[in-house]
């Protein structure tokens, strides 16, 4: 039985949270070229779809939702059943930390075959992903892929690693927030608007 409490694992991962953290902006500002090409296709493109699997789905799914509230471009998730056929003038976002995610990759060129606009955002440059998209935006999380590891080996040899795996995802979250903010804030969207189209969720009174 162990002598300690959850609570001790939990603060040493919460640690370990902070260092990441602190190493997102340069992350950002390395890379500064590449966020204003995003931000011209969005405010060029007439629709946004959105997509990713398993975990980098799940982000897909937060970013496509959270961007849908600012209501001021039609936003679908590919993995929905209802959504938009692609146009040549239509922006997708793609989220694959391998950037070989089959699913993903064969979205992007199906995309690229019909013109529209591809960013993606992953962790390894050598991929399918980044040779179909337009714009990409590297995040750490599978960097020891070049060794000849799987994009998961590649995650848990990082030291110190997220325990099985998500430093990718980690960032994705990170990148997809900090883009919906700084999209709010230049668009000068006001928060009125977001609390419009959420959903509520409070209980319906009789």
């Amino acid at each position: 039985m162990k002598l300690h409490h959850f609570s001790d694992e939990t603060l040493e991962y919460a640690k370990i949270m902070k260092k990441y953290s602190d190493k997102f902006p340069s992350i950002i500002e390395e890379q500064r070229e590449k966020i204003d090409k995003i931000y011209d296709i969005v405010e060029k493109c007439s629709a946004i779809h959105v997509y990713g699997k398993g975990r980098s789905g799940a982000i897909a799914v937060c970013f496509s939702l959270r961007l849908s509230h600012f209501d001021f471009k039609p936003v679908f998730f590919l993995g929905d059943v209802i959504k938009k056929v692609i146009a040549p003038d239509d922006m997708i976002f793609l989220i694959s930390g391998s950037g070989d995610t089959s699913e993903v990759v064969e979205v992007a060129k199906k995309a690229r075959k019909l013109g529209a606009k591809i960013v993606s955002l992953t962790s390894y440059t050598d991929s399918m992903l980044v040779k179909n998209s337009d714009v990409v935006i590297i995040l750490p999380g599978g960097m020891e892929k070049g060794k000849g590891w799987s994009y998961l080996e590649a995650q848990l040899n990082e030291r110190p690693s997220f325990y099985g795996g998500g430093e990718f995802e980690f960032y994705a979250y990170l990148f997809q927030e900090t883009l919906l903010s700084a999209i709010g804030m230049h668009k000068e969207i006001e928060g009125s608007i977001i609390a419009k189209t959420h959903e509520r969720d409070e209980t319906l009174k009789e």
